[in-house]
Parts: C-alpha cells; sequence; structure tokens
C-alpha cells in the first residue's frame, strides 16, 4: 500500500505521518516529482522615474522672446539654445524689417545687438516651459524648469532585501513597452529602516542617461538574479511545510504491517529521517492512513477452516421429460408378499 508520508529535511525519530500536498484554496491534492535542475533566485523590483538636481532658468534681460528652441521632456546639451531673446532695440528693428531669419538678424547686428540665447549650465532634461514667442520678459522672469539627471527610484521587498547589494547586474523594462529591456546596475542600495527588530524592505538609485531613460512618472519593473546554481535538488515550493524552525517535504512511500499507533516503512525514506505529525484540521481533507481489516485475508483464512462452505455447489441436471408419465392401476386383490423366514413350530397346528 503506497501513502504520502512526511520525510523532513532535517532529523528526528521517525513517527507515522499521512499526508497529501495542501493546496491553498481549493484544499485538493497535486502531484509532482524531487528532481534536479537549474535553479535561480529571482528579484523582482518595481518603481518609477523621478527628476532630480532641478533648477529653473530665468531672464537675465528685459527683452523679447523671439524663438522657442525646445520642447518640454527632452535632453539638451549646454551648447543647444532653449530660445532667443531680443533687447528693445533689437526687437524693434527686427520689427522694421519684417519676419526675418534671426540667425541672419544676429549676424547683420552681432557687433551692436546680438539676441540673447537661453542655455541649460550643462547637459540637462526640460521640464517645464513658460515661455511664448513674442512675449515680453523682464529680468528674473522664470523661463524653464529643468533636472540635471533623472533617476530610476527601485523598491525591494523585504524577503528580497537580503539578496541584493550595490553593483549587481539588473534588468529592467518600462510597464507599458516590456519588450525593449534595458541593462543597469544596482547603485546607492539602503534599507529602509536599520537598528530595529523589523524586516525592512530597501531601495536603489540608478542615474539615467539621454540615450538611455524613461519620462518622470514612468511606472517600470526589472529583475535582479544574485545567485543561480546547477544540478540541485529541487521541489515545488508549495510542497513544502513549515513547523517552528523546521521544513518537511510530503512524500510517496511503500508501507507494510499498520498498527493503531505504527506503521512499517517499506521503501521510499531512511532511517532517522524526521517527519511531521498533523492533526486532522491539517489534512484539508485528506485521508489518514490506520489500521484496517484486510477482508481478503480473512476471506483466505475463512477457506482454509471450511473449504467446503465455501466451495461452489455443483450444477444441478434435470432429466429430461418426454411426455406424461405412465399412470399404474391399482389391483383389486392385495400383493402376495412371500417370506421365507423361519418362525418356529406352529402351536395351534394339527398333529400329523
Amino acid at each position: 500500500m503506497l501513502i504520502n508520508l512526511l520525510a523532513l529535511l532535517p532529523m528526528r525519530p521517525l513517527f507515522l505521518a499521512a499526508f497529501v500536498f495542501l493546496a491553498a484554496q481549493a484544499g485538493a491534492a497535486t502531484q509532482s516529482k524531487v528532481k534536479r535542475g537549474d535553479l535561480e533566485i529571482k528579484v523582482k523590483v518595481t518603481g518609477t522615474v523621478v527628476p532630480d538636481d532641478i533648477f529653473r532658468i530665468k531672464s537675465t534681460i528685459e527683452g523679447r522672446v523671439e524663438s522657442v528652441l525646445t520642447s518640454t521632456y527632452v535632453w539638451r546639451g549646454a551648447d543647444q539654445p532653449l530660445a532667443f531673446l531680443a533687447h528693445k532695440e533689437l526687437a524693434a528693428m527686427l520689427d522694421s524689417k519684417g519676419a526675418q531669419n534671426v540667425d541672419i538678424m544676429e549676424d547683420r547686428w552681432q557687433r551692436i545687438y546680438r539676441p540673447t540665447p537661453a542655455r541649460c549650465p550643462d547637459t540637462c532634461f526640460i521640464l517645464k516651459s513658460f515661455l511664448k514667442p513674442k512675449t515680453w520678459v523682464k529680468p528674473e522672469s522664470l523661463m524653464f524648469e529643468a533636472a540635471g539627471t533623472l533617476k530610476l527610484v527601485a523598491r525591494v521587498r523585504p524577503e528580497d532585501a537580503a539578496w541584493v547589494k550595490d553593483g549587481q547586474d539588473f534588468t529592467f523594462w518600462s510597464v507599458k513597452n516590456p519588450k525593449k529591456v534595458f541593462k543597469g546596475r544596482v547603485t546607492k542600495f539602503i534599507l529602509d529602516i536599520q537598528g530595529e527588530k523589523v524586516t525592512p524592505g530597501a531601495t536603489f538609485t540608478l542615474t539615467m542617461s539621454p540615450d538611455r531613460f524613461f519620462e518622470p512618472g514612468t511606472e517600470w519593473e526589472g529583475q535582479i538574479i544574485p545567485l543561480s546554481k546547477k544540478d540541485v535538488l529541487i521541489v515545488p515550493t508549495g510542497a513544502l511545510i513549515r513547523d517552528g524552525g523546521n521544513v518537511y517535504l510530503p512524500i510517496r512511500v511503500s508501507t507494510g504491517i499498520t498498527t493503531q499507533g505504527l506503521t512499517q516503512i517499506a521503501a521510499g525514506v531512511q532511517d532517522g529521517k524526521e517527519v511531521l505529525v498533523l492533526d486532522d484540521a491539517q489534512l484539508f481533507g485528506a485521508e489518514r492512513h490506520k489500521q484496517e481489516a484486510d477482508l481478503e485475508a480473512l476471506k483466505r483464512k475463512a477457506q482454509a477452516q471450511r473449504p467446503g462452505e465455501y466451495e461452489p455447489e455443483p450444477e444441478r441436471r434435470e432429466a429430461p421429460t418426454l411426455g406424461p408419465a405412465p399412470v399404474k392401476k391399482k389391483s383389486k386383490h392385495a400383493p402376495v408378499i412371500e417370506d421365507e423366514t423361519d418362525y418356529g413350530e406352529d402351536p395351534y397346528a394339527e398333529p400329523q
């Protein structure tokens, strides 16, 4: 007879246990196998993109906005003008000559009047623009809001925090576009809470570059593989049962003699393996192995003691009937019965 026995990875005296795999919702059992294969620790991380080193670009002169040369949510280098401002005198000249190319006007009046460009001090990401062409601005008027960097901020779950550290490679992608995968490296890994008896999560950041970035507010997902093992014994995690500090695995065994308290294990587990005995509530509907009457053995024993009672009865056969049986006629005289028995002399006989 085959049952499911809980055998553990640590060691304790062997006890009887009957169990099936626990199913989370339905309470039904499923079957799987212990097998060899490759095992990877895959840490899932999620997060958003936030702008960092935010600054504002303001006007240095009083003048008119002649052109706006950038849109928002784009990178601009320090050598790329964001807009051109014209002094009052240059604005008047431009108006008198009509609409012409700003570069031509700049070359023509560069010795006297030059359009004033607005630039980022270094490569920046434009977040907001407050300019409109042909509008007038005063000194210190706000023109643009920009970020020096964009950072990928990652959240690490408490159960995964122990696996993550600075310098690890990881892959990430936008939730809206998971097919486009980027590579990065964990930097500035920090636990949420330190020095307290709690299980903390963690965060880390990745500075994005103009050739590899998501827009601020983008939700993203990623994966870190901190550990990989080849050719190891593996089982489904859901098959394992935790009791205190120990972990048990239900395995299939062969049984022999079963009593009310103990059962012989013929195969499937080694001597000294620790097992877990569950109560009825923890079985989730699974049947517990128990001592039962062996009906087949009892029947064989009964046959040996009283074989006649269990031998099959011979088949009865009746003579074929060819017609009605002849009716015998009764005789008018009583039948004469000849008896040769000698009863001795007759006392009433006449003398001879």
